[in-house]
């Protein structure tokens, strides 16, 4: 099986489907706004035009499970869950499961290398 690099994997675009009814929509937007900002992952109110475009591509329920992203990528578009805590997000596409936060990596919590003795020299 061939492994993609970096150039060669396909262009995805997130959107995370915002909305009234979902009250964790803010923590999501909050956890990932540097992503955000960045303009790698999208927010787009789940009325305005675009999203219920985009949610008519997908043949989409009228009534959706928040929270919520739209995922597009080479396969075409898909409505997807959002798996979220204090340490990770995750998009969840059937049985692909896309990370876009995960936890950080924190140094090792070992004590620091003890010096050891200066050998004996002859």
């Amino acid at each position: 099986m061939k492994e993609m690099s970096e150039e060669n994997k396909p262009k995805r675009k997130i959107t995370i489907l915002d909305s009234q009814e979902c009250p964790p929509c803010e923590e999501i937007k909050e956890a990932n706004k540097a992503k955000i900002e960045s303009g790698e992952i999208r927010v787009l109110d789940v009325t305005s035009d675009e999203a219920l475009e985009l949610l008519e591509k997908v043949g989409a329920p009228d009534k959706i499970r928040y929270p919520a992203a739209l995922v597009e990528d080479d396969n075409g578009v898909k409505l997807c869950d959002i798996y979220h805590d204090k340490e990770v997000t995750l998009v969840a596409c059937g049985n692909q499961i896309i990370a876009i936060r995960e936890p950080k990596e924190e140094p090792p919590t070992s004590q620091p290398p003890q010096e050891s003795p200066p050998s004996p020299t002859s």
